[in-house]
């Protein structure tokens, strides 16, 4: 092997298991310093995300499964907390599952009570989704994969061809780059949902240290429906100082500062691996979400599944946006673009915050 083929950064592929019957492929990005992310293509998945500590022990920082057949079990279904999934058409709810668009009233499928929620019973977390796309050199590796969503799904107008890039950097980063098309306007709302845990050992993240950019959420009522209104955050939410996570129940959309897309807007460190996470995004929402609903699971080899076990970070449109005329819409107009990145930084001393 010629010396400058060492540092490529690489990409690999498995079996994962069966869904439904169908063969689930795993892809395997891994940089040279020892940082390793797996997608499965069922649900554009987030399976692992292995980080070496300070003293070089493998840090599995994802919750996860180490077969597909788990991610689609009857519980897993019933519960589904979209472990590391790709998160569409709508993330977040919308409320009793109506949604105004071009002065015509969308009926979406109501998957949550009388509310629609993460894009529906077969959201793209439970779609196939299509490898079309890798890259790999000494900087970086990247699989894209593409999904096509059909008019009329969930209650959703317009064919829409949607694709997301994740790309490993030697740097530690791993970037996440949606994009989609419509051949009709429709409602778009993509995130990412991986659960997040940087303890090298099973605990909860009470101790991880949390801090954000954001001082404003959106308002919520008993049934999590924003009501339109933006206060600053209250005491018990407010990680602008960063501190322990400790007893707080988190489960809220954070309004991102203007022009904050070159900035932090969040980090997250664990002080038994010295390991932190920092997030950059161009969205205009982060949702924060520390897990108290998550049902117990013992996972061989791996973090059990249990309330409060890890901590999602979810950049995103606002939360219910078709029904507030005060939030930025989440429309996407035949023959335009939709783009969104989020960045997932990891490193093993603390990332300070960039503020302008």
């Amino acid at each position: 092997m010629k010396s400058n083929e060492l540092s490529l950064c690489t990409i690999s592929t498995q079996p994962f298991g069966l869904v439904d019957g169908e063969s689930a492929t795993l892809w395997t990005l891994t940089n040279s310093q020892g940082m390793q992310v797996s997608v499965m293509d069922f649900g554009a998945t987030i399976t692992s995300l292995i980080m070496p500590d300070r003293d070089c022990n493998p840090v599995q920082c994802v919750l996860g499964f180490n077969n597909a057949e788990d991610y689609a079990s009857t519980s897993y279904r019933t519960n589904n907390p979209h472990l590391g999934a790709v998160i569409g058409r709508h993330a977040g709810r919308i409320s009793f599952a109506h949604a105004p668009l071009n002065h015509e009233l969308l009926h979406l499928t109501a998957n949550q009570g009388e509310h629609h929620m993460h894009g529906g019973y077969t959201g793209f977390d439970q779609k196939w989704w299509k490898v079309c796309a890798t890259h790999n050199d000494e900087h970086c590796a990247s699989v894209t994969m593409q999904l096509f969503s059909a008019d009329g799904e969930e209650g959703y107008p317009g064919n829409l061809n949607v694709q997301v890039c994740y790309t490993l950097t030697v740097n530690n980063e791993l970037n996440i780059d949606f994009s989609a098309e419509s051949d009709r306007d429709t409602l778009i709302n993509l995130t990412q949902h991986s659960y997040f845990n940087l303890a090298l050992r099973e605990s909860t993240i009470s101790e991880h240290q949390l801090w954000l950019l954001p001082q404003e959420v959106i308002v919520t009522d008993k049934d999590m429906i924003p009501t339109g209104d933006i206060h600053k955050a209250p005491a018990t939410l407010d990680f602008h100082s960063a501190r322990p996570i400790g007893s707080s129940i988190i489960d809220t959309a954070y309004v991102l500062p203007p022009n904050s897309a070159n900035n932090i807007v969040a980090r997250l460190s664990a002080p038994d691996t010295g390991l932190s996470m920092a997030v950059k995004t161009d969205a205009p929402v982060m949702v924060v979400y520390n897990a108290q609903n998550l049902s117990e699971q013992q996972i061989p080899a791996r973090k059990s599944l249990l309330p409060f076990a890890a901590i999602c970070f979810e950049p995103q449109g606002y939360t219910d946006a078709p029904n507030h005329h005060t939030f930025p819409n989440n429309i996407l107009h035949a023959g335009t673009k939709f783009k969104q990145h989020i960045a997932y930084i990891f490193s093993r001393d603390p990332i300070q915050p960039v503020i302008n």
